[in-house]
């Protein structure tokens, strides 16, 4: 399994060879979709819907999404998580 780090120059390398041009508010945007596309799918899990939803797909989406957003801004996603991670122990672990 690959770390986050890993996980983030991968979709460097696959985006810098993709055609595909597209802004940061289109980026945004993706996210915004794939957090819908979670929503429901979570929706149907707990309301017992009779359909089939991929639930942990949703979760891969989202996290190509950040990290696509994250790379167009430069952050890596693991010193931002380190950061995160300071915070909330401090104000919550004991």
């Amino acid at each position: 399994m690959a770390t986050l780090g890993e996980y983030q120059e991968w979709v460097k390398e696959a985006w810098n060879t993709s055609p595909k041009r597209i802004t940061e508010r289109d980026e945004l945007l993706f996210l915004m979709e794939e957090i819908g596309e979670m929503a429901e799918a979570v929706r149907k899990i707990n309301g017992n819907k009779n359909t089939t939803t991929d639930i942990e797909k949703e979760f891969g989406d989202i996290l190509l999404s950040v990290i696509t957003l994250a790379l167009r801004y430069g952050i890596d996603l693991e010193t931002a998580f380190e950061k995160t991670k300071e915070s909330i122990v401090r104000r919550y672990v004991r």
